[in-house]
């Protein structure tokens, strides 16, 4: 068990790293938390696609599918383009933590995120990254040098985008039900970041 929460991890329930890491990692996408104990985690396969009920889950794969990063907009589509999800905090918390927790780390201070020792090996291999939200900006920027501790207003322009010019992190706000409706948005901005970076250029459609 981890020392973290006592609990043992979705990402090793799961056994993501050996079921769902893609031989080439081309995009590691870096989130939040997995949400508390009654939800559901993001490579927990649901019924109907069509029905899912983890926003993430269904704004991300339906925006990258929409704009032909993947070739379908599931799970599998998802490690075929060599795309892999993991959390900031990897344990599941109830959503007043989580809230408190991002607050702080829109001042690069959440201690929940001060050992994200777990993200470095992805983020070594990544040939770009998508940060979502405050709670992953600060976790990436603990785990390396190369996303700087700048304050940012992921809401407003520049973002969806890239953090600097030529940089391999694109940011944005974390995909929820509250930004659902912006999906779409995120996801072309994500697409052409991407392109500009040579990285799916045999996959990407239009």
């Amino acid at each position: 068990m981890p020392e973290c929460c006592g609990v043992e991890h979705q990402w090793d329930r799961h056994k993501v790293e050996s079921t769902w890491l893609p031989p080439t990692l081309r995009c590691f996408v870096v989130g939040k938390n997995p949400g508390d104990t009654t939800s559901q985690y993001f490579y927990e396969r649901p019924v109907d696609y069509r029905s899912d009920e983890v926003a993430v889950r269904r704004a991300l794969l339906r925006g990258l599918h929409q704009y032909g990063l993947i070739h379908e907009a599931t799970l599998e589509g998802f490690k075929g383009a060599a795309f892999l999800f993991d959390h900031a905090i990897r344990c599941q918390l109830p959503s007043a933590a989580i809230t408190s927790e991002r607050q702080k780390a829109m001042r690069y201070a959440s201690p929940r995120v001060e050992r994200t020792w777990h993200l470095r090996p992805w983020l070594a291999q990544a040939k770009v990254v998508w940060v979502m939200g405050h709670l992953a900006s600060n976790g990436v920027a603990n785990a390396t040098t190369e996303f700087p501790k700048q304050r940012r207003k992921i809401s407003k322009k520049p973002y969806p985008g890239e953090i600097a010019c030529h940089s391999r992190f694109f940011l944005s706000e974390y995909l929820s039900w509250r930004t659902e409706a912006h999906a779409p948005a995120f996801c072309q901005a994500f697409r052409d970041f991407a392109l500009q970076r040579h990285v799916f250029d045999d996959v990407a459609s239009g």
